[in-house]
């Protein structure tokens, strides 16, 4: 389970990666669920002169925030990552979101908040290793940029067996971001596994929570369960 925020248009980095550390910290909790703090591992995506960069490591995004060099960070799009593993195996820098993955031609980047244990059985597998990066390769193998859209995921999410808790999602490849609010009727906590979306001032942020330093409580909304928010960066 975990907390993920982007940031796209005009804001400060620095701004974002402290609002990704409250989230870690459990600061901004205000939702159904029982886990509040978030400290096995982090990671951090963002789009420089028309490549991504990522930034990944273990442990508390709280005692890596100092070590980030966050003036270099000049961007109109972030993304931030932060965890707490669901499984207790699942630890260290390979289970790191942004996790990453080629499919034809195209790059793609995801970070992913919720469980879904029982999708390895649509890759063919007899057991799951890791839910996350088997989500990743059922959604994007095979698949183009223009495959994605609401419909393509809602067929996608309908053939996997009950189960999970949510496949909330933040996709990006160089061209284009999306963010994906999808959680089955019978997740255990709605409120925690709905992200909220703020545009105010030439601005979008999706984070898992309602971020008071980015915007008022008036300016951010829920996000619809099976809503899919898109992002160009050539706009």
């Amino acid at each position: 389970m975990c907390r993920m925020i982007l940031a796209h248009g005009r804001f400060d980095a620095a701004a974002v990666l402290e609002a990704a550390r409250a989230m870690s910290c459990g600061e901004t909790a205000c939702h159904d669920g029982p886990i509040r703090e978030h400290p096995n591992g982090w990671g951090c995506l963002w789009l420089e002169n028309g490549n991504i960069r990522t930034l990944h490591g273990t442990g508390t995004f709280a005692d890596a925030l100092p070590g980030i060099d966050v003036d270099a960070i000049r961007t109109r799009f972030l993304a931030v990552h932060v965890r707490h593993a669901t499984l207790s195996k699942n630890q260290g820098l390979e289970f790191s979101h942004p996790l990453w993955r080629t499919s034809g031609a195209t790059q793609w980047y995801m970070m992913h908040n919720g469980f879904l244990p029982t999708l390895y059985a649509q890759l063919g597998l007899t057991e799951s290793r890791f839910d996350s990066a088997e989500y990743l390769e059922y959604l994007v193998d095979q698949a183009t940029p223009a495959d994605f859209t609401r419909d393509y995921l809602l067929n996608k999410m309908a053939q996997i067996a009950p189960g999970g808790s949510a496949g909330n999602a933040i996709f990006v490849t160089r061209n284009k971001a999306w963010a994906w609010q999808w959680h089955p009727a019978d997740t255990p906590y709605p409120a925690y596994f709905t992200m909220h979306l703020c545009q105010q001032n030439g601005s979008t942020f999706i984070a898992s929570e309602q971020i008071p330093t980015l915007g008022e409580a008036s300016s951010w909304r829920r996000m619809r369960n099976h809503e899919l928010h898109e992002i160009s960066f050539g706009e």
